[in-house]
């Protein structure tokens, strides 16, 4: 539940709800918008590893998730404009989509390293493998799957070994937003 507005486009939850640090959100999203009128060095990929710390009453982070997907996406499409050589942009493009789909193409339940430790979080295998065949196909074109389903996308846990790796596992979902929105 929010309450006050009194922040430009942010909601606060209430006093005993976790949100993002306003002052945090607030001065990496100045720099985030100069460079989107381009004038700063942010990058999407700055935009995309984003982390703000978190307390009581803060802002409510899904209405900050989808400022910096927004930004995200404009810093993508503003870094492709400005690239001065369409056939390198296009060949690093081609060569990460590679990339993805490499991985992708691995047998099911081997497509990611198991956490070395029994008692480690890691992520639902079956879940995990589903949406990565949903990302092959839509870097085939033959799927609706977008750069906002990556993101939003959860997996139940596992336990330890059962499961994959996550710090493995979310870096690549983070290289599939950035071919995603890279492709348009």
């Amino acid at each position: 539940m929010t309450t006050s507005h009194d922040a430009p486009g942010f909601d606060h939850v209430e006093s005993d709800e976790i949100g993002y640090e306003p002052s945090h959100v607030d001065a990496f999203l100045d720099r985030a918008r100069r460079a989107e009128r381009g004038e700063g060095s942010l990058t999407a990929e700055d935009v995309r590893q984003a982390r703000f710390a978190t307390v009581n009453g803060g802002y409510a982070a899904d209405q900050v998730d989808d400022e910096l997907d927004r930004l995200e996406e404009a810093l993508t499409s503003r870094e492709r404009e400005s690239s001065q050589d369409d056939e390198a942009w296009s060949s690093a493009l081609a060569q990460d989509s590679a990339e993805l789909v490499a991985r992708a193409d691995r047998a099911p339940a081997e497509r990611f390293r198991r956490p070395s430790s029994d008692d480690a979080q890691s992520y639902d295998v079956d879940q995990v493998d589903a949406l990565l065949d949903r990302l092959r196909a839509a870097l085939d074109g033959d799927g609706d799957l977008t750069a906002d389903d990556v993101r939003r996308a959860s997996f139940g846990s596992a336990d330890g070994r059962e499961g994959y790796d996550e710090a493995q596992v979310d870096a690549y979902l983070d290289a599939a937003v950035d071919v995603l929105l890279r492709r348009g």
